[in-house]
């Protein structure tokens, strides 16, 4: 795995993913791709409980595939104090080995499995990114940028726990919880 050489955008901005790990553990919020209404969900999840993160010193970053003006505009229609970032290589996915999902994980699963809810999701479907059978998931770097937590989405409607992710950050940042 090389994370250091991954650059991600944000509007016309580019950062290396080690400039964003060196404040110390950085959680990443990966979606499936900028018109997921599902990982949009996430993110506003996330925004819901970013103090928790920021009080255990854990920086937070979405990241998207597209383009910087795409994130940017993520982030800005989302009112999220959290930067999103876009990976238009999609160098990111690969170094961390986020799995592409079938047709069948990406929609027809997950609309059979909470119709309803898929329905209503169906509704805030945006554009989609480069790859729709991108599936995304929450991974945690540690200030080395080692990954200390990791969930890949096992289909579109699938992400973690808050809990889970919070007791995660809680244990790399201040022991066992």
């Amino acid at each position: 795995m090389n994370l250091e050489s991954v650059r991600l955008e944000q509007g016309d901005r580019s950062v290396s993913l080690p400039d964003l790990w060196q404040s110390g553990p950085l959680l990443l919020v990966l979606l499936r791709h900028s018109g997921c209404p599902i990982c949009r969900e996430h993110l506003v999840v996330t925004e819901g409980i970013l103090d928790e993160f920021s009080a255990l010193g854990c920086n937070v970053i979405g990241v998207c595939h597209g383009s910087g003006d795409d994130a940017e505009a993520l982030q800005r229609e989302l009112e999220l104090r959290f930067p999103v970032y876009a990976d238009p290589a999609m160098a990111l996915y690969r170094e961390l080995a986020m799995p592409r999902g079938s047709w069948w994980q990406v929609t027809f699963g997950p609309m059979l499995r909470e119709p309803v809810k898929a329905i209503r999701r169906m509704r805030d479907v945006r554009k989609p990114g480069k790859d729709v059978r991108q599936l995304g998931g929450v991974v945690l770097l540690n200030g080395a940028g080692e990954v200390n937590y990791r969930y890949c989405q096992k289909d579109s409607a699938d992400m973690p726990a808050d809990e889970e992710v919070l007791a995660a950050v809680k244990m790399l940042c201040s022991g066992p919880v």
